[in-house]
């Protein structure tokens, strides 16, 4: 069963310090056309070292690479690299021409208009077109896919249909505004799928995907690897490319390697050049050695959070939760998880991110004094000196059901913070099916949580009622006032207006300590030396478009 819990490490990865590439363009409704020139290109590689085989270093595997059906940070690095979205979003937070060439939202910004590129074929070598946009966006809101990123996308804003206007001009159709529908249509989620490959594959789409990106699908061995190789054909790479025609590699193999030590180990044996999540220490001493280069980008959207079940005791008390909160010291988590590379965070939404609330930021620090007040006050006490706090004979117990593929670099610690306060915290290792089950039935009292994006529009899957009881919304507080404003926020047109509502969205959850807030979560990969031109994309994904390999 696909798991929504980590939508973001995708969600997901604890993937600098300065949000260089996310710009300051705030995610408002965009009108028609693009810029005519690129912004924070990569280092132009020569042609002479075109080639080669770039073999990446990857903790999580892929459950798909069907785009309408992937949900994770694993499945988006390596589809962005398949296929192509209908926009492109620069490192520079602008939108530019990707398979569309122009677009056109109407006055309410419920219908979107694309002028789609001529010259345009799939891997398969079926021909791009308007019924090839058509057809894909059906296949992302079908039942086919049972939930997904796109899905969420298109049906939150209540897709209505994709209107074929003439063989390359498309009409997206939604029963509501959709303000930001310009950027999702620049996400791996709403990349265009061929045709052909989706009625001949059928439900093993996401097995053998077919795109019209700069790689192509060659093979997947499950629990190894993943393989890609050049599109000889690719040339509509978007303007922000430091190239165009062909990407420069020959091939890129994606090797699956869950264990941390590992990748580093495969690195420094020279087995892979580039390794994802490293271990900050080992990162950084790679780095000082000369032996690596330190890649690092402090991702957008929602930081690393613990969300909080307010309905199941003893969190669905304020101040229990509220202690939580003051009880975890989130300055020296992240130096101590990720020594220098660590960002602390004490809200909802990144620091980077557009819509950043600095008042709902400023409300809890670390004060394990107003912690045990808070306890105390809510008649938690530590009655015969074993160090858990109880009231009407039972302990004061937290349950964080977990896979520790996410959470290894920190969690100890996390437990650490709360066991000192007095809390019996019980953490259950367990696969991420088996975390969902469990929240699915309610038994839990964290569900630790980050979704990687330019705004803060995820907020409204995390926090909207209508998400509750395991649907996304896991703290499972109700609240009209909440919901109102994320709904706002939603259709909001007017940017200032938007960034109201999501500053309101921001104070209520931390007023009513929701989440507990730990580390802004970063994308790190060590890359060797020979590896020349690596830049991140706008939300923190390495561009392997750009990227080649030196003699």
């Amino acid at each position: 069963m696909k798991s929504t819990l980590l939508k973001g490490l995708s969600v997901i990865m604890l993937l600098g310090l300065i949000l260089s590439a996310c710009g300051g363009g705030a995610p408002a409704a965009e009108e028609t056309s693009a810029p005519t020139e690129a912004a924070g290109t990569a280092t132009e590689a020569p042609a002479e070292v075109s080639g080669g085989v770039l073999s990446i270093g990857v903790p999580i595997e892929p459950e798909t690479l069907d785009p309408g059906d992937a949900i994770y940070v694993q499945e988006q690095f390596i589809l962005m690299n398949l296929f192509d979205s209908l926009l492109a979003m620069g490192p520079d937070g602008e939108l530019y021409p990707a398979l569309a060439t122009e677009w056109t939202p109407n006055e309410d910004y419920s219908e979107f208009t694309f002028k789609l590129r001529e010259d345009v074929t799939f891997h398969d070598g079926t021909p791009f077109n308007a019924e090839a946009v058509k057809i894909s966006f059906d296949h992302i809101n079908s039942d086919a896919v049972l939930e997904s990123g796109g899905k969420s996308l298109l049906t939150d804003h209540s897709y209505v249909e994709t209107v074929v206007v003439d063989d390359f001009t498309v009409t997206v159709k939604f029963g509501a505004s959709y303000p930001t529908f310009l950027r999702d249509a620049a996400r791996q989620w709403l990349s265009i799928s061929s045709p052909a490959a989706l009625e001949q594959f059928g439900a093993e789409y996401g097995r053998n995907p077919v795109g019209t990106g700069p790689f192509k699908f060659v093979s997947w061995t499950p629990q190894s690897e993943i393989v890609i190789e050049r599109n000889p054909d690719y040339n509509w790479a978007p303007g922000f490319a430091a190239h165009e025609g062909p990407a420069y590699l020959d091939q890129v193999v994606f090797r699956i390697l869950p264990e941390a030590a590992t990748r580093v180990t495969a690195f420094e044996s020279g087995e892979i050049l580039m390794a994802g999540e490293p271990p900050a220490l080992d990162a950084i001493a790679l780095g000082d050695a000369g032996t690596a280069s330190v890649q690092n980008f402090a991702m957008p959207g929602i930081p690393a959070i613990l969300m909080i079940n307010s309905t199941k005791a003893p969190t669905d008390d304020i101040n229990v939760r509220k202690a939580i909160i003051h009880a975890v010291n989130q300055e020296e988590l992240a130096q101590t998880a990720f020594q220098s590379l660590g960002l602390p965070t004490y809200g909802t939404v990144s620091p980077t991110t557009w819509g950043f609330s600095e008042e709902s930021s400023n409300l809890y620090r670390y004060d394990p004094e107003e912690a045990a007040r808070l306890l105390e006050e809510a008649g938690w006490v530590d009655s015969n000196g074993d160090g858990i706090r109880e009231k009407d004979g039972a302990n004061l117990t937290l349950d964080w059901p977990d896979n520790p593929a996410w959470s290894e670099a920190f969690n100890e610690l996390v437990l650490g913070y709360l066991t000192n306060a007095g809390f019996e915290v019980t953490y259950r290792s367990m696969d991420d099916g088996a975390a969902y089950e469990e929240i699915l039935a309610g038994n839990y009292t964290f569900v630790y949580m980050y979704w990687v994006r330019a705004d803060p529009s995820p907020l409204r899957y995390l926090f909207h009622s209508d998400n509750v009881n395991g649907n996304g919304a896991y703290t499972n507080f109700v609240s009209e006032d909440l919901d109102a404003a994320l709904e706002a926020a939603d259709v909001q047109t007017d940017e200032e207006a938007r960034r109201q509502d999501y500053v309101t969205v921001q104070n209520i959850i931390m007023e009513n300590a929701l989440v507990l807030p730990m580390f802004n979560v970063n994308s790190t990969y060590l890359t060797a030396p020979s590896v020349q031109g690596f830049t991140f994309d706008v939300e923190g994904y390495p561009w392997l478009y750009d990227i080649s390999i030196s003699e």
